[in-house]
């Protein structure tokens, strides 16, 4: 788990606590629990950004292998056809570790850990084009590791580690406009520790911001999570849920904002759009990736098990009554209850990814794990 630290679990206000979370019989999408036949990777996937025809994967693996058994080189980057799995002609190349993708228009951004993109120096943030691979000139120079990406309108969003873009401070968050690629010198909230996860809301006036930080944008009232205006960076004081441990990784829709993090154990919380809290479900294990799809929220993580009751103790954390869930589950957001979807995935850090693709529905994880149920993988998984 990137970058967390163990936090005290916390009560739930306003829900029953003697209350058991039943497993419904019908999951909101029929999601199969076995994945179809799709390209592999010999090494980490942890951004997904699927883009039509194309999905983009980025990891820290070094070569990739098409459904029909021929491995291909691709150095933590690549494209795969979004309907056969086949590993694409696209072959963008970075010398270390990428952690973040976003595409916007015909660009895909990437962040990470490296400072070569292609053979040239990009540090630790780069444009490609999404049609030839081909190196943008965008070079804003990172100083510390990009984590997060996200955009709207003319504008990106990066977080990471990062205390400078070029000769300029930034505290762990920076905007860039996307015509013109220049650093948007009016936004600039700056966050106390690293942030690992941005998403933009459905209207677009709020960026969603998770960490380790405990103070964003000059509030220490937005710990580990908080809400920042799209336009100025200024902290959208409508939004302080107060979260109670480290967040890493957020999704965002116009029912609520789902979050995912971990502290002791593992948790994923759902807020209202004001902040309220509506529910934290615990899990034994960090959980690190959230998408929605339709009434169907997806988790991934490292955790092994949902904590029935919410209620677990020690260290390494064991759930006091648990339901057994392997790296991977889906919440029926209309009854707030665990679905009996429930493939098994191995590795000990699990799912690092998880993305929707919007016509077929069909749910995209990458992560470290190599199998679902008896079915070898290799770090990336399609369920149909």
């Amino acid at each position: 788990m990137r970058g967390i630290h163990t936090t005290a679990s916390i009560a739930v206000a306003g829900v029953a606590s003697a209350a058991l979370l039943a497993v419904s019989a019908v999951p909101a999408f029929a999601v199969s629990a076995t994945p179809k036949s799709c390209a592999q990777t010999n090494g980490r996937v942890t951004s997904i950004a699927i883009d039509g025809a194309r999905t983009f994967i980025a990891g820290n693996f070094t070569s990739v292998t098409d459904p029909n058994g021929v491995s291909r080189p691709r150095a933590r980057l690549a494209a795969i056809d979004t309907d056969t799995c086949a590993v694409l002609s696209w072959n963008a190349s970075a010398n270390a570790e990428v952690e973040a993708l976003r595409v916007d228009g015909g660009t895909l951004y990437a962040g990470g850990t490296f400072t070569t993109i292609n053979g040239v120096t990009r540090n630790r943030l780069a444009a490609l084009s999404t049609s030839d691979a081909s190196l943008l000139s965008f070079n804003p120079n990172m100083n510390r590791t990009v984590r997060a990406l996200t955009s709207t309108g003319n504008t990106l969003f990066a977080g990471g580690d990062f205390t400078a873009v070029g000769a300029t401070t930034r505290k762990k968050l920076a905007a860039f406009s996307l015509s013109s690629g220049d650093l948007d010198t009016g936004w600039k909230p700056a966050a106390s520790g690293n942030v690992t996860t941005l998403t933009v809301s459905p209207n677009g006036d709020r960026v969603y911001v998770g960490g380790n930080f405990t103070s964003l944008a000059g509030s220490s009232q937005a710990t580990y999570l908080g809400a920042v205006r799209s336009s100025d960076g200024t902290l959208d004081r409508a939004f302080l849920p107060g979260t109670p441990w480290p967040v890493i990784s957020v999704a965002a829709d116009s029912r609520g904002v789902y979050v995912g993090g971990g502290g002791s154990g593992g948790h994923l919380g759902i807020w209202e759009l004001d902040g309220s809290l509506r529910r934290i479900y615990q899990t034994d294990g960090g959980v690190q990736a959230v998408v929605i799809d339709g009434d169907s929220l997806y988790g991934g993580g490292h955790f092994t098990n949902y904590c029935i009751g919410d209620t677990g103790s020690g260290s390494p954390f064991l759930c006091t009554k648990n339901l057994p869930r392997r790296k991977i589950f889906e919440i029926d957001l209309t009854t707030g209850d665990f679905t009996n979807w429930s493939p098994t995935l191995n590795s000990a850090h699990g799912v690092f990814a998880l993305a929707i693709e919007p016509d077929t529905h069909d749910l995209w994880a990458g992560g470290d794990f190599t199998k679902v149920g008896t079915k070898t993988v290799g770090h990336l998984a399609v369920f149909p």
